[in-house]
């Protein structure tokens, strides 16, 4: 039996690029370490074979008190991956990002036309028949299920796309809280989205207080001016995610998709206790 490790504190379990936007900004947070390439590591047979060791030299480069962790985007779909995850890293925190599986086949085909493994003028419904595999990436509830009769509620979070592109900031914290990192911490690419900071009236400072504080609050405001000038932030939310929802659905098609998906949904519905089947729609 493989002994259990202590090194990687997270896991992103995907899935694939509707995950991207959230990945970035825990990859900024300094707290952190993680990988540059994907390992494949407990998705592959392989992979695995090469032992725990190896798996673990990946992450050599990280500093003192940094949280080591990998983000994948297709563990959430390898049936095997999580009984190895457990086996091997028991207490580490896992999250995964999930969306309607209507839009989430969009992102696929999207994906597939930038990196030209379909031609541009391919329809949605014919790039479904030819690659039905994408049908059953996003069975979400199915993938979830596997994962929780490992870990609980409490170990593996889950966001939803739309959580992410409405509300960053708030997600983003709620992700480091989880991963028990400074949630306080703003990526860069955030920065803009965070309010200026405001006096409360009844405890606003007397004048000459705030004659000291103002030139202070002038080189915050300048900096911040300044660091966004110097790094533009990405642009939000996610552009492929923007794109795929402009992909129509025939009639057809959505009510394909709907019945195709729906029991699953209700399933992820029950998991999760967040009524998916009214919010997306199915």
């Amino acid at each position: 039996m493989q002994a259990q490790r202590k090194l990687i504190s997270f896991i992103g379990l995907g899935s694939g690029n509707i995950a991207t936007a959230l990945y970035d900004y825990l990859k900024s947070h300094p707290e952190v370490y993680v990988l540059g390439e994907k390992t494949n590591f407990f998705s592959d047979i392989n992979i695995y074979a090469k032992g725990i060791d190896w798996y673990e030299d990946h992450f050599s480069g990280h500093k003192a008190g940094q949280k080591c962790g990998e983000l994948a985007n297709n563990y959430l779909l390898s049936t095997p991956a999580v009984a190895l995850m457990s086996r091997i890293y028991p207490s580490a925190k896992l999250f995964a990002v999930i969306e309607s599986p209507l839009l989430a086949v969009r992102v696929a085909y999207v994906e597939a036309k930038r990196m030209n493994k379909i031609q541009d003028n391919m329809s949605l419904s014919l790039f479904l028949k030819q690659y039905p595999e994408v049908l059953v990436k996003y069975c979400f509830g199915r993938q979830l299920t596997q994962y929780f009769s490992y870990y609980s509620h409490n170990d593996l979070l889950v966001f939803t796309a739309s959580d992410v592109s409405e509300d960053p900031l708030k997600t983003t914290a709620i992700l480091y809280e989880h991963l028990g990192l400074d949630k306080k911490f703003i990526p860069l690419s955030l920065l803009h989205l965070v309010p200026e900071d405001e006096d409360e009236p009844k405890k606003r400072p007397g004048i000459i207080k705030r004659s000291i504080k103002f030139p202070f609050k002038m080189i915050k405001k300048f900096y911040k001016f300044l660091i966004l000038k110097l790094k533009t932030p990405k642009v939000l939310p996610d552009s492929v995610l923007v794109e795929a929802k402009t992909v129509a659905l025939s009639p057809e098609l959505e009510t394909f998709l709907k019945d195709y998906y729906r029991q699953d949904v209700e399933l992820l519905t029950r998991l999760l206790h967040r009524n998916f089947i009214e919010e997306w729609g199915i």
